[in-house]
Formats: structure tokens, C-alpha cells, sequence
């Protein structure tokens, strides 16, 4: 009977275990969580012959994203993490050897946004942290933009760093743009 309730316990934490350690924070993704925002088909002020009494600069509006990309492991049991650095959002690739597709972990949801030129065909579930740094700030722009009551931008300058602490790729993107109201009349 001891030897018995001994096995029945024993199998009892071995299902626990394997319970536990299903639950977990990150999720594995069939589809990314995103939110996407862009600004598009934008007219040049040239183009609008707009005069300087039709429109009003509101505000100069800077804006910064901060992607950190680290490569855990070797050969096939390789990982890349790529994560917001106040951990908005993380995402886990990893390659599978049977379909050459990476199988993706995420948390948060990742946030996107897109300038007029950006090249949107560019999907999110690939390793580019470049990508994600500039698509994160282009976000952070348009909420801005639609925060402030603002009508669209003009001259945006968009400027990337890249940097190393460590085993860490630190990807910085700053977009600073000239946010603009057009009266009416």
C-alpha cells in the first residue's frame, strides 16, 4: 500500500509539473497582435499652393522608439528575442527545421505605424528590428498627431542609431516632424 500511494503521489506531481509549466505568460502566435496606424497619400504643401495664412504650425513633435535585439543559444535551438524596452512587447523567433518558418512567442502587442515613403510590405513576423524600431516611433508619431488635433505633418526626419550593450543590439529611432493645422475659412 506505501509503495503504491508513493507512485500515486509521485505521478500526481509529475502532472502538476507538466501543468505548470504549460502555463506561461508568452503565447505562442498563429497571429501576430498588432496595432497598426499609418499616414498616407500625403499632399506636399507646394502641391495644396497653400500660403503661410493657411495653415498653422502647431508644434515641433519628437518622438522615440527603443527596440532591443538579443540571439540566445547556437545552430538550430538558436533564439531571437526582439522586445520594446520597457517591455511593451516582446517576440520570441525561432526557426523550425521542418518548415524553415519561425515559430513565433510573443507578449503585448506590437505597435506599427507607417510614414507616406515606409514600405509596407515588409511582414512584422520576421526577425528585423530595424524595422520594428522605426515602425514603433512612426506609431508613437501618428498618436500624436491625432492627440494634438493636428491636420498632418510636414518635413518629418526620421534618424536611426544603433548601438551594443553587451550581447544586446540596441536599435534607437527618433522621427521629429512639424505638426500642422490648415484653417478654414
Amino acid at each position: 500500500m506505501r509503495k503504491f500511494s508513493k507512485i500515486l503521489s509521485a505521478t500526481l506531481i509529475l502532472v502538476i509539473a507538466i501543468m505548470l509549466s504549460s502555463c506561461t505568460v508568452t503565447k505562442k502566435a498563429t497571429i501576430i497582435p498588432a496595432a497598426v496606424s499609418s499616414i498616407s497619400n500625403p499632399v506636399s504643401l507646394e502641391f495644396l499652393n497653400l500660403t503661410k495664412d493657411s495653415y498653422q504650425i502647431i508644434n515641433t513633435e519628437t518622438v522615440e522608439s527603443v527596440i532591443v535585439y538579443e540571439e540566445k543559444g547556437l545552430g538550430s535551438s538558436k533564439t531571437i528575442k526582439i522586445s520594446e524596452k520597457n517591455d511593451e512587447y516582446a517576440l520570441e523567433f525561432k526557426k523550425n527545421s521542418t518548415t524553415g518558418e519561425y515559430d513565433i512567442k510573443y507578449s503585448g502587442i506590437v505597435k506599427i505605424g507607417y510614414l507616406s515613403d515606409d514600405d509596407r510590405t515588409v511582414p512584422i513576423d520576421k526577425p528585423f528590428p530595424a524595422l520594428f524600431a522605426r515602425g514603433l516611433a512612426a506609431y508613437r508619431l501618428i498618436n500624436s498627431v491625432q492627440d494634438q488635433g493636428a491636420d498632418g505633418i510636414i518635413e518629418p526626419i526620421v534618424t536611426m542609431k544603433v548601438g551594443q550593450e553587451g550581447k544586446k543590439i540596441i536599435f534607437t529611432t527618433t522621427i521629429s516632424a512639424k505638426l500642422i493645422k490648415i484653417k478654414s475659412k
